[in-house]
């Protein structure tokens, strides 16, 4: 991949410069000097797609990924394209070079350096500084740059708007075209294309080919040790911020298409799972609600077939496989799905389980294209945090579900925070399952530490049996409301709907908040 910047270096180091373009049109030798120029907008097109897949996912889940968090990285991203184009007009040419060599050093070592800002601020509790302070960076040390060219290449008549805007899209076009064929080969493989191309850009600016070279070889030591403190620096975030014990250790780290996948391993050897920054297993209280989600309903229901939304840990499937004929897991993120089966089976034993298939789909496109009845549904799905998990909470996706129970079929969802009449949050969800469902029975279980419902339009099992599988499991201090006292601590709540996800934003809104309390 190096090699192609001595190809540049090699192609242009007897153009002219950038500057004198526009004086040198009828130039015999302009069929090669338009390759300088096209080169600025092409990498620059392809880095800003490759440096934004960075940035979303690691400030997402460095500030515990919420929709909020999404569009206000979003924000500050595209607000650095303009903060480049208005930076065109007083940069000098010769500013170009330093940035470029800035912008390197500073983007290959982005989550480093991230992690160990947040971490910092968080030691001295300060952590909130990190939602103003990251936002107000980036726009100008991480998007501003690559947008100077476009403006100051039509200002230096090097082509037409559309011509150079159509490249540059180009640029772009090959920069997801990477991301999608390379991304899940992981972080190191993508910087190595997106060195390639600043060098690439530092060429076609005429770096000096010593100074090009030692770019180069600084660039390439950096990827070699970047596994090992990409490691070091997510442990430490880790331990900081969500109080893992000294001596924890990151199994792995990647970024999947839809989120940051983490597994932490603790000194005693327990596991956690955490997407986009945010815990999914590895408490007691998340072992616990896969108990009563999973393992009771199953074990009331005795069921022929069951389905699972969302993979997770998949301990829920084996806590079910042990009561049910069969048991199917549909999850949409492949990544989430192997790490599952990678590092979790001491807890879902799936090198064992000959009752169960996983398939990788939408739940809401697999639902629409089977005709499979299921005897139980469980959810292991993130809270509301955003529009795509909030779906998953939806009257519509509700009804979906119940198209495909049999006539005593039982769905378990969990509500995610303490059904109350004073949150609004757990009473819409339960407000879309009694929009569905005829009973609806919700249990406050204070191992788990929240709500979870069973929905169904015939409940198989009374209130009295649910006691006794509570306590069979050693739950007590627990709280049962029927379906005529959940009617009424919902009230007057909406359900959620596909047109009505207002929830998201509060949910997320009620998070960033809770950082500055």
């Amino acid at each position: 991949m190096m090699m192609t910047v001595w190809v540049w270096v090699m192609t242009i180091k007897s153009v002219p410069p950038i500057s004198s373009l526009s004086s040198i049109k009828g130039h015999p030798a302009w069929h090669r000097v338009i390759f300088a120029p096209l080169a600025l907008i092409f990498f620059s097109g392809m880095n800003l797609i490759l440096i934004q897949w960075v940035l979303v996912r690691e400030l997402t889940a460095l500030l515990f990924g919420t929709e909020l968090v999404i569009l206000l990285v979003s924000a500050a991203y595209f607000a650095g394209i303009s903060v480049g184009y208005r930076l065109s007009e007083p940069i000098r040419l010769n500013h170009l070079k330093p940035l470029a060599v800035f912008t390197l050093i500073v983007h290959l070592s982005l989550p480093i350096w991230f992690r160990l800002m947040v971490a910092g601020l968080a030691a001295v509790d300060a952590y909130s500084v990190a939602f103003v302070l990251l936002l107000l960076l980036t726009p100008f040390v991480i998007s501003a740059f690559y947008s100077i060219f476009l403006p100051l290449l039509i200002k230096q008549q090097s082509g037409s708007l559309a011509e150079l805007y159509g490249l540059e899209l180009v640029g772009s076009i090959c920069g997801v075209a990477i991301l999608v064929l390379l991304g899940g080969l992981g972080l190191q493989t993508v910087y190595i294309l997106y060195s390639a191309g600043v060098l690439a850009i530092l060429a076609s600016l005429r770096l000096k080919r010593t100074w090009l070279t030692f770019m180069t070889v600084v660039a390439s030591l950096w990827l070699v040790v970047l596994p090992v403190l990409n490691t070091w620096s997510n442990t430490l975030w880790f331990v900081q911020l969500r109080n893992l014990p000294a001596g924890s250790k990151t199994v792995f780290s990647g970024y999947s298409a839809y989120q940051k996948v983490d597994v932490l391993e603790t000194p005693s050897g327990k596991r956690y799972l955490y997407l986009d920054g945010l815990e999914h297993f590895g408490s007691y209280s998340g072992e616990r609600l896969n108990v009563v989600m999973g393992q009771i309903p199953a074990a009331l229901l005795q069921p022929q077939n069951t389905l699972v939304v969302g993979a997770g840990s998949m301990q829920m499937e084996a806590l079910i496989a042990e009561h049910a004929r069969y048991v199917t897991t549909v999850e949409l993120d492949p990544m989430v799905a192997e790490v599952s089966q990678r590092y979790f089976t001491r807890y879902n034993h799936m090198d064992s389980l000959t009752n169960h298939r996983l398939t990788i789909d939408d739940a809401k496109h697999f639902l629409a294209n089977t005709e499979a009845q299921y005897d139980l549904v469980a959810t292991d799905v993130p809270a509301a945090f955003s529009i795509q998990t909030a779906t998953l909470y939806s009257e519509s996706f509700y009804q979906s579900i119940a198209d495909h129970l049999t006539p005593q079929g039982v769905l378990a969802v969990g509500l995610t925070s303490t059904f109350a009449p004073d949150d609004l949050v757990s009473r819409r969800i339960t407000a879309s399952l009694l929009a569905v469902f005829d009973e609806v029975m919700v249990i406050t279980a204070p191992s788990v530490g929240w709500s979870f419902a069973y929905a169904s339009n015939d409940m198989p099992f009374d209130r009295t049996e649910v006691e006794t599988a509570l306590q069979a499991r050693y739950e007590m201090g627990y709280v049962i409301y029927d379906t005529l006292a959940v009617q009424t601590v919902v009230g007057d709540a909406e359900p959620i709907t596909l047109d009505s996800m207002d929830i998201v934003l509060r949910v997320s809104f009620d998070r960033i908040r809770s950082r500055f309390e």
